[in-house]
């Protein structure tokens, strides 16, 4: 694979043009994830360049998020990232659907808990309500790229038709079942922070402890206010992009009404910062 470089002084870096090159190779040749790209040595042999150079150019373009390197196998074209735009309120399968990507879940956990139950785990509903909890593994194209936690009130969950059995099925949604039963999302409140993959967590998605990950917290409210589910999600930082709109209030805009930003949806499964931790 021979690229056209610019070796001329004040030209941007070769590994820096190399990267740029593979990455429009992978985009307008639309290489599907999982495509091997040629070896470093076959690379640096067909481009008289240096295998280091090599090397930068691979570094950039995991950074970027387009390839994913494994020792002694090469350097593999990745799933593209998958954009949300804020604010918008949809479920994973949709957002995913959306995109034209085959959206995909593996149950981990279903549990169900009195209110009075001491292994019933923290959430933003009452102390009071009884609970359904399901953790799941979300994956693209077969491929992971995040843990969900949901917890609906158990009222809810009957309602709708949830069962251990229903939320196995790999194109299970939540949403699908709440529209199916009459109920509407109208509402959420969001925050995103970035953290790394434990060992666990690295282990069930197949990635390095310490990956980057960005971790989702989510209440959703039906029309009548009344809350529907708490959210908890980790996604793995490579494929998951989100996009904000932001207006300058001394012209004119405002970030309070920007702020229905938070009216998004997409995951659950987190640790959290306040000190409340999966099970």
């Amino acid at each position: 694979m021979l690229f056209d470089l610019d070796g001329a002084r004040g030209a941007l870096p070769l590994y820096v043009q190399l990267a740029n090159a593979l990455e429009s190779h992978i985009v307008n040749e639309k290489l599907e994830p999982g495509t091997r790209l040629p070896s470093e040595p076959t690379l640096a042999a067909e481009n008289n360049l240096s295998r280091a150079t090599i090397l930068k150019a691979f570094e950039m373009l995991v950074d970027r998020g387009l390839v994913s390197r494994y020792q002694g196998k090469g350097t593999f074209v990745r799933a593209r990232p998958m954009e949300r735009s804020l604010p918008e309120l949809t479920s994973f399968s949709e957002h995913v659907d959306s995109l034209g990507l085959r959206p995909g879940s593996t149950l981990l956990d279903y549990a169900e808990f009195a209110a009075t139950d001491p292994e019933k785990p923290a959430s933003a509903f009452p102390a009071d309500v009884d609970i359904v909890m399901i953790e799941r593994m979300r994956s693209v194209g077969g491929t992971p790229v995040g843990l969900q936690r949901l917890i609906v009130p158990a009222h809810v969950a009957h309602r709708v038709g949830i069962s251990e059995s229903a939320a196995a099925h790999p194109d299970f949604s939540f949403y699908g079942a709440l529209r199916a039963a009459g109920l509407e999302l109208s509402a959420g409140e969001e925050t995103l922070r970035a953290i790394n993959a434990d060992a666990r967590e690295a282990e069930q998605l197949g990635v390095d402890p310490g990956t980057a990950l960005i971790e989702v917290d989510r209440h959703s409210r039906g029309t009548s206010g009344q809350l529907l589910e708490h959210v908890r999600a980790r996604y793995l930082g490579t494929h998951y992009l989100y996009r904000v709109t932001l207006n300058n209030p001394s012209n004119g805009g405002s970030h309070e009404t920007n702020s229905s930003t938070a009216l998004r949806t997409g995951g659950g499964y987190a640790h959290r910062a306040d000190g409340v931790r999966p099970e």
